[in-house]
Order: C-alpha cells, then sequence, then structure tokens
C-alpha cells in the first residue's frame, strides 16, 4: 500500500469529518469560549470524536488490502470506547457539569485492562500494560489549554512512534493515527476553529499506547513514554506542585492577555506561583504570542521525542 497516498487519505477524511462534526456541535449548542484572545469567540467542542472516522477507514483499509490483523479491529474497539467516555464528559460538562473522575477512569480503565488482557504476553503484565495504555490518555489529556499545544503534540509524538515502527507490521497503523491527528490540527491550530475536548485527546493518548501495546515490545513502550517527559513535568513537576486545588485551571484565568495581545503570567489574589508548560515558556522567555507560545512548546516536545529516539536507536545498534 502506497504510505503517501493512505497518508493523504486519512488526512482529508479527518479534515473532512472535523468540519461536518464542528458544524453538528455548533447547532446543538456545543460551545466553548477561546479564552486567550481579546476579543470573545466561541469555538465548536467535542469535535475530536471526529477522529473516529479516519481511524476506521484507515484501519479496514489496512486490514483489506495490506495486513488481515484482528489485533488492530480490536484496538479500534478500544479507542472508540476511551473517545466515547470523553465525548460524555465533554457534554455533560456543557449542560451538567463534568464527570466525576471514577465515572471517567473506571470505564477507560476496564476498556485498557481488556485490550492488554488480550495482547499482553503474559497475565503478570496485564496491570502495567493497561496502565501504560491509562497513563498516555491521561497525560495527552492534561498537556492542553492553547490552540493547537495538545493536538500539536499528540502529532509530533505520533510521527516519532511510526518512525520507531517503520520496519514492522503496525507501521501503516501509526501513519494513519499521524494522518488523522493532522487533519484535526487543521482545524485546531492558531487560531482555532475547534476544541478537541476529552474525545480527542483521549482517543489520541490511548491509539498511542494501544498499538505500542500490541508490538509487545516493553522497549519501545519505555521510549515513547519518555516522549512524553515534558507532560509528566506539566502535571508532576508544575501543576501538581503548585496547583494541587485547581489542576483543570479552571477557578482563575490561567493566563493574563495583555494590551498587545501578547500571554502573560497573571497576578493571582494571594500572591501564589501557579504553573503549567506554557507559564513556564512564558516565565522564561517573557511575554509571548498565544502562537508563540505553543511553537516554543512543540520545538521542546521535538527535541525531546528526537533525543530519546536517536538515544533508542543508538542502544539498539550497539547491543543488539
Amino acid at each position: 500500500m502506497d504510505v503517501l497516498l493512505l497518508f493523504a487519505v486519512i488526512f482529508f477524511a479527518g479534515a473532512a469529518s472535523v468540519f461536518f462534526a464542528a458544524k453538528k456541535m455548533k447547532k446543538i449548542g456545543v460551545l466553548g469560549r477561546d479564552i486567550n484572545k481579546q476579543k470573545k469567540v466561541f469555538l465548536p467542542e467535542a469535535c475530536g470524536i471526529a477522529l473516529l472516522v479516519p481511524v476506521w477507514i484507515g484501519i479496514f483499509l489496512i486490514i483489506a488490502f495490506e495486513n488481515f490483523n484482528a489485533g488492530f479491529f480490536i484496538l479500534g474497539l478500544a479507542v472508540t470506547g476511551c473517545s466515547i467516555i470523553g465525548l460524555f464528559d465533554d457534554l455533560k460538562k456543557k449542560f451538567r457539569g463534568s464527570l466525576s473522575w471514577k465515572a471517567r477512569a473506571v470505564p477507560i480503565s476496564l476498556f485498557c485492562l481488556a485490550f492488554a488482557f488480550l495482547f499482553s504476553q503474559h497475565w503478570a503484565l496485564v496491570p502495567l500494560l493497561a496502565l501504560f495504555i491509562v497513563g498516555l490518555a491521561a497525560l495527552q489529556n492534561t498537556f492542553a489549554g492553547l490552540n493547537g499545544w495538545e493536538i500539536g503534540s499528540g502529532f509530533i509524538i505520533s510521527c516519532f512512534v511510526a518512525a520507531l515502527l517503520v520496519t514492522t507490521q503496525f507501521f501503516l497503523l501509526a501513519i494513519v493515527f499521524s494522518a488523522a491527528i493532522l487533519g484535526l490540527l487543521f482545524w485546531n491550530f492558531f487560531p482555532a476553529k475547534v476544541f478537541p475536548g476529552d474525545s480527542g485527546t483521549l482517543l489520541i493518548g490511548g491509539m498511542i499506547g494501544c498499538v505500542l501495546v500490541l508490538t509487545g515490545n516493553i522497549m519501545l513502550m519505555a521510549i515513547v513514554f519518555l516522549f512524553y517527559l515534558p507532560h509528566l513535568i506539566d502535571f508532576f513537576v508544575l501543576k501538581l506542585r503548585t496547583n494541587k486545588k485547581d489542576l483543570s485551571q479552571k477557578a482563575i484565568q490561567p493566563y493574563a492577555i495583555l494590551e498587545n495581545g501578547k500571554l502573560g503570567i497573571p497576578d493571582y489574589p494571594d500572591k501564589k506561583e501557579r504553573l503549567d508548560f506554557a507559564k513556564l515558556v512564558i516565565k522564561i522567555f517573557g511575554p509571548m504570542k498565544e502562537w508563540q507560545v505553543v511553537s516554543v512548546i512543540w520545538l521542546i516536545v521535538f527535541l525531546n521525542c528526537l533525543f530519546w529516539f536517536l538515544a533508542f536507536i543508538f542502544a539498539r545498534n550497539i547491543f543488539w
């Protein structure tokens, strides 16, 4: 199967699916304010659910024309379940308030446990593999807040995952994921036209986690986990340490919008520092335009992935 053709088909299918999903969300009133703009801008939310369309198209194309693997179909079911849970949370947030963490974590954990049970090489690894998938989905979901931040980061990581899998039967599946994510990023980069919602971020993290579990290669899983090092720093070193009571940053406006349109760190009433990865970038470089902050974060994610990718290639050549 021609890789470029497959990528193009899935990209256009993804971009078209997001477009129609955005129209539907706007029609039913699932809108969210883009809080980092000087003017009031409201965008369709939960459009990440549209990625299920290109992902399933890609899975069926691979199964039909390249490699019949029942694991690909089961992977599709697992990430569909994760994305639907995210969609329920997206919709409930707009009309009745967010789902509790248990209401989200329990079904997602069950999907991941079932997937890990089916493809684990040893029963003792099942909890760890499930935790790996859940962990990537959660990290993908927490690394967010600015136009294109989470989706662009997910695209970069998915491309490096594809590079890791280039000689395996899972390469085309990784290409499908990357193309689908790019289709969403087309509408989500600055200035964003849509928001992905939890249905998009959980799906992206879940896809990446599941395909690594399918490989059965623990070393590859470890390398991909290190791809998420900036996400780990964002949550455990910054948010959890400086803003434990408001990890989602909803209680107080997370960024100050200056007169020149740049983003800065707000002056909090209690004078306590509240950091996330974007505010850390602003703290280091000073106030910046939203797209500039995201560009710096993308560069950091890219360089982090490149470092671990090259380290893996070097170690493989030396020791294997």
